[in-house]
């Protein structure tokens, strides 16, 4: 008996150790699949060979890193992503080297942002902290800058002292500015400056002083030598006004270039073909002539149809989150447009009306279309007698996958 209950005891035992087996792998398996999920793709710069290293495509539809090595003097990396060939930036990140970190590597995260099978420029610029000396040698060359310009543009004509354009040399002066500055990043985000409207008052303050009577009895030598006196005055004082709005900045935990590569038409991955099919309500009004009287039978009737998308790439939806697509819907009107007399009207050679338009999407599933319906009298079977009909609707849009590759 003894001996059966034991028999008994292993076999159950046995079966709790491979069960736990079984269970234990199936945990191991979860946990790698979901850690294999969670990984993001890292694309590494060689800054010496200005590429990504193995020239590797780059997802879009999921976020992926991008890595390099530094020094330790490095303090800020920032990358600027464009389409191929393209000046104008579409995106900005940024690594900011924080209190006592010493590592010599940066790792940035680029959301999923981007346009599946296209290409795109990435400019790499590493930035170095500079010290209080530097400082000083930057607002000292920025005056020299500002009173030069300002000195060119400051005119005496025997009798008045006047500045060329106030609103031009403004705008200049700001130019000037940013130029200066382009090569500067602050490490606390604090903003470039931009001129506030307060020199550009003082520059139209400034800009006609009349001596009045003040050298009516000088000579030419003495009235120029004055007017001299009084234009590096002015120069001085504008220089200030200017600079005060400068310093704030420059003070700031400023970090200049060090490095900038650019890494040219790094390709995205390929996307499985989609076809926008959607199915929504169309307005209408068909007007007709009653008596030397226009009725008209406004109604909407549900239509079907597909989208051809347009590309976005260089317009502000690239960067919207709510509106995600432009393009040509084409499709047809599930019944006739009927007039105030009952007639109905279609698309000759279809039997039903069909439309075209052009809409956006948004929220990835709402699409708004405005467009015109094709159509003529039901029982006409030539295009003699076709009309343009304007109408606008409101669809439902899902991606149906079309079973190819982009």
């Amino acid at each position: 008996m003894r001996e059966i209950i034991k028999i008994k005891y292993q076999r159950t035992n046995f079966l709790e150790i491979n069960h736990m087996k079984k269970t234990g792998l199936m945990f191991i398996l979860l946990s790698a699949i979901v850690i294999v999920r969670g990984q993001e793709r890292v694309v590494s710069v060689d800054f010496e060979s200005n590429s990504f290293r193995n020239n590797p495509t780059i997802p879009f539809d999921k976020p992926f890193i991008i890595q390099g090595e530094i020094s330790s003097e490095i303090e800020y990396v920032e990358i600027s992503i464009h389409n191929e060939n393209s000046r104008k930036e579409l995106y900005s990140f940024a690594w900011n080297r924080y209190g006592r970190n010493v590592s010599e590597s940066f790792d940035i995260v680029v959301p999923e942002i981007l346009i599946s099978n296209s290409k795109y420029d990435f400019e790499v610029s590493t930035y170095r902290a500079i010290s209080g000396y530097e400082k000083e040698l930057l607002i000292g060359k920025l005056q020299e800058r500002i009173g030069y310009y300002l000195r060119n543009n400051i005119t005496y004509d025997g009798s008045r002292i006047q500045i060329n354009r106030a609103k031009v040399v403004y705008k200049d002066l700001a130019g000037l500015i940013d130029e200066a500055l382009n090569y500067y990043r602050s490490k606390n985000s604090v903003r470039k400056p931009e001129l506030s409207t307060l020199i550009l008052e003082e520059l139209e303050r400034y800009s006609d002083y009349k001596f009045g009577t003040l050298m009516n009895q000088q000579g030419a030598v003495e009235k120029d030598s004055i007017a001299t006196g009084i234009i590096d005055n002015k120069v001085d004082d504008l220089s200030e006004v200017v600079l005060s709005e400068v310093i704030p900045y420059i003070n700031s935990e400023l970090v200049q270039l060090d490095r900038r590569v650019n890494v040219k038409s790094v390709s995205t991955d390929k996307e499985v073909f989609t076809l926008p099919v959607n199915v929504g309500m169309y307005a209408w009004s068909k007007s007709i002539d009653i008596t030397s009287t226009t009725v008209n039978n406004m109604d909407f009737t549900p239509g079907i149809g597909i989208t051809l998308p347009f590309s976005n790439k260089s317009s502000i939806l690239a960067k919207s989150k709510s509106i995600d697509g432009f393009g040509l819907s084409l499709g047809f009107l599930l019944n006739p447009v009927k007039d105030a007399n009952g007639a109905e009207y279609i698309t000759p050679g279809i039997n039903l009306p069909v439309y075209a338009g052009l809409g956006l999407r948004f929220f990835k599933v709402i699409r708004l279309n405005a467009g015109a319906l094709i159509i003529a009298e039901k029982g006409i079977q030539n295009f003699s007698n076709i009309s343009v009909l304007p109408t606008a609707g409101v669809a439902f849009e899902l991606n149906v996958w079309a079973g190819i590759k982009k």
